[in-house]
């Protein structure tokens, strides 16, 4: 009998046991699909340009974080940045999250079903941005050592941006002494493997205009790289081989293109060139003008001559003339 009842008693505790193991998979489950939920509604009001008020954002996206899904962790540090339009930036949090991010360890991300994958490229991202804040003093103390020593860690992982960002730092000298010929040789690596890398080809045209690491500048062969740029939508050298054929350099002088190739460049997001669109518009705008004023002139002259009128009236005359062309105040 007593025997039997022991025997009961670890049947029940067995079963109790299972029940709050199936009880407490059941309540992950629903975590899990709640938070899927709140970052797709989240996600949601920031992709929708009608909803004005995305104020709940940040907090919904928090309570997604809190349970590990690493999608929303990764949006919630863009909207900390500042990315998002209706958002005010908080730095601070931004640089905390992405130092979380790029300190987890492979094994707490595998508790919370995170492919590896999405760890790494999760904490690739985390390690250039932490980067940049450093190099920049956001959300923490300007750091150009520790900025650069992230940047190597990114770079190092196979993150291409990280890779050309890195040859900056190197050309610049963040956090080391200037190496523009490393930089140069990082760069033409990657021109090669991944020549859609952001800035790939500005960088480049950049040293070569400037003669970085070289005997001098190459003007030549600067243009030829923004012109590569140009093909992989480089919004930035585009912008500079823009430049080149406003000043005519190493290209015959063309504002006409000059100015197409500002546009095309702020119409992919360039904001300097977005500045220089108005600029080259309004000088052009000038020149017409200029040559509107001339053609008048003449036309007024010509006839001026053929009037019968005393040499006073004819030198007033001329003289306004000239004042309205401009000459004269």
């Amino acid at each position: 009998m007593k025997s039997f009842l022991t025997m009961l008693a670890l049947v029940v505790t067995l079963l109790l046991g299972l029940g709050r193991m199936v009880a407490s998979a059941q309540a992950a489950d629903q975590a899990e699909m709640d938070a899927e939920s709140l970052f797709a509604q989240a996600r949601t009001m920031l992709a929708d340009k009608t909803i004005r008020d995305v104020s709940a954002v940040p907090q919904m996206l928090e309570k997604c974080a809190e349970q590990g899904h690493l999608p929303a962790r990764m949006l919630l540090l863009d909207v900390y940045e500042g990315t998002r339009v209706g958002i005010d930036p908080k730095p601070e949090k931004a640089f905390a999250l992405a130092l979380e991010l790029a300190s987890e360890e492979q094994g707490r991300a595998n508790e919370k079903n995170v492919t590896r994958a999405d760890f790494l490229s999760a904490r690739n991202e985390a390690l250039y941005r932490l980067a940049l804040f450093y190099e920049r003093g956001k959300g923490c103390k300007a750091s150009p050592y520790d900025a650069l020593q992230r940047m190597k860690e990114a770079a190092t992982a196979g993150l291409t941006k990280a890779r050309a960002e890195l040859a900056r730092y190197l050309m610049n000298g963040v956090g080391c002494k200037p190496d523009p010929r490393r930089a140069r040789k990082l760069l033409m690596e990657l021109a090669r493997s991944a020549p859609q890398t952001p800035h790939v080809f500005f960088y480049m045209g950049y040293l070569y205009m400037n003669g970085l690491g070289m005997h001098g500048p190459n003007m030549i062969m600067a243009r030829k790289l923004y012109e590569m740029g140009e093909k992989v939508g480089d919004a930035r050298a585009i912008n500079n081989l823009a430049a080149m054929y406003e000043r005519g350099l190493a290209a015959p002088r063309n504002f006409s293109k000059a100015l197409k190739l500002y546009k095309k460049a702020a119409s992919l997001g360039c904001k300097e060139a977005s500045a220089n669109v108005q600029r080259l518009a309004y000088k052009a705008g000038v020149r017409s003008d200029a040559t509107w004023r001339l053609r008048v002139y003449r036309a007024a002259h010509r006839v001026l001559q053929t009037l019968p009128l005393s040499p006073t009236i004819a030198v007033l005359l001329e003289r306004a003339l000239t004042i309205a062309r401009g000459e004269e105040s």
